[in-house]
């Protein structure tokens, strides 16, 4: 018989953890990695009473499960509205032998031609990491400038567990996914990871910087930590939106 692989629950489904038994453990931990949950736990707690702790954390779990499993990336059609730092483009699709995009500003219309479907999503995802590129970058030049400090570089990428980071050699980096958020909330994160280049901290002086840069800041990270897991689902068209 095979052994029964551990699972918690979580927002009404199953999802199995990896259990390591390590010697020096004192309590039940939990890690989100790349490859599933991990849980490590003390070498003499039952399966039972290490089950039972990884469940109390399920409200901690249900506002990270955008990063327990990734989902299946959406099929966009013709006519879809996506959306784009608070408001929305309209998706056109044909088909093609070869893939492009062409985005119209004049008529907020993006244009995708695609050889199948199901190439759409991937087209999209590249126009919209072009769109952070630009438009990011172009808000961390001006709050660095504002701020009176300098990055190094500046690179748009798709992290899992963070919207941005700033490396102690002044390097900055930002989820191409905050151009599907609301303006104000995406720089945030920017006003966030540029203040960190003048304190590599979270501490109050770190958080003045912030305040005094971006008033009312707290209303982004409610935002975020409510909202966060369907960026990290998109792009989908606007109307599968529960974000307000």
């Amino acid at each position: 018989m095979m052994p029964r692989v551990p699972s918690v629950r979580v927002a009404g489904r199953e999802v199995d953890y990896t259990l390591v038994r390590h010697p020096r453990a004192r309590r039940v931990r939990l890690t989100l990695t790349p490859d599933g949950l991990r849980v490590s736990a003390p070498p003499r707690m039952s399966a039972r009473a290490v089950g039972d702790a990884v469940q109390t954390k399920e409200a901690w779990l249900t506002r990270h499960q955008h990063l327990l499993a990734p989902p299946a990336p959406p099929v966009l059609t013709d006519g879809d509205l996506l959306p784009l730092l608070g408001g929305v483009v309209e998706l056109g699709v044909r088909e093609a032998a070869r893939g492009a995009v062409r985005f119209a500003a004049e008529d907020g219309r993006l244009a995708v031609a695609a050889p199948h479907p199901e190439r759409v999503g991937a087209l999209v995802e590249r126009w919209y990491r072009r769109v952070a590129a630009e438009r990011l970058g172009g808000l961390a030049a001006g709050h660095a400038a504002g701020m009176g400090v300098a990055y190094t570089r500046l690179t748009v990428r798709d992290p899992r567990s963070r919207w941005g980071s700033c490396s102690t050699t002044g390097a900055l980096s930002l989820s191409w996914r905050l151009v599907m958020a609301p303006a104000r909330v995406a720089e945030y994160v920017v006003v966030h990871e540029v203040a960190h280049l003048a304190e590599m901290n979270h501490s109050p002086a770190f958080w003045r910087l912030v305040a005094g840069r971006w008033p009312g800041y707290a209303d982004d990270v409610e935002w975020l930590r409510r909202h966060g897991w369907w960026l990290h689902r998109g792009p989908f068209p606007v109307a599968g939106a529960t974000a307000t």
